[in-house]
């Protein structure tokens, strides 16, 4: 179970979110680094942060956006004894690294398994979401076919006991064979 509850998480999700989409956009996936403020977390030394996939557009959009109130600030990362510089290098990217600092920082989820199997158990929980292989990427619709379809993405999300928050859709009917993984918040 999360240290956290339902509410904090929603409230810091909430302030992440249009920061996120502001500070990069719609063309990169903002799941990891929504989550990774909520959660509080930061990446480590060899986590894929921002700071990793920067280019011109990216940068100058980056840099416009305003300060993340209650954010990660500059400085040194506790346990690294590395500084770092600047926020972008504190905000998580790939969705896939975030989960064992999650796990490491939090614990085993409270449920665990196939999607299509476990789902109903999450069903009327609040807490935190994270699906493995759960929907196509570019790559995988080239290389999918009718019959077979790829899935390779990941994502993080707030889930209110119904609904996927940030997505808007429910997790009744989902029945992608990839993992799920859910810690419930008190």
């Amino acid at each position: 179970m999360l240290p956290f509850t339902y509410d904090a998480l929603q409230e810091r999700f909430a302030t992440v979110r249009p920061w996120a989409k502001n500070a990069i956009g719609d063309a990169t996936n903002r799941c990891a680094i929504c989550m990774g403020y909520t959660l509080k977390l930061t990446p480590s030394q060899d986590d894929a942060t921002i700071q990793t996939i920067m280019n011109a557009d990216l940068k100058s959009s980056f840099q416009g956006a305003p300060p993340l109130a209650g954010g990660p600030r500059p400085g040194v990362l506790p346990g690294s004894g590395q500084p770092l510089n600047g926020l972008s290098q504190q905000l998580f990217i790939r969705a896939s690294e975030l989960l064992p600092r999650v796990q490491r920082a939090h614990g085993q989820p409270d449920i665990e398994g196939v999607c299509k199997d476990v789902s109903p158990k999450v069903l009327g929980r609040k807490g935190v979401l994270y699906l493995e292989n759960c929907y196509q990427t570019t790559g995988d619709k080239k290389y999918s076919f009718l019959f077979l379809q790829w899935t390779n993405g990941d994502h993080w999300d707030l889930f209110d006991g119904t609904n996927i928050v940030a997505q808007e859709q429910r997790l009744v009917g989902n029945n992608h064979s990839g993992q799920l993984y859910f810690w419930q918040a008190r």
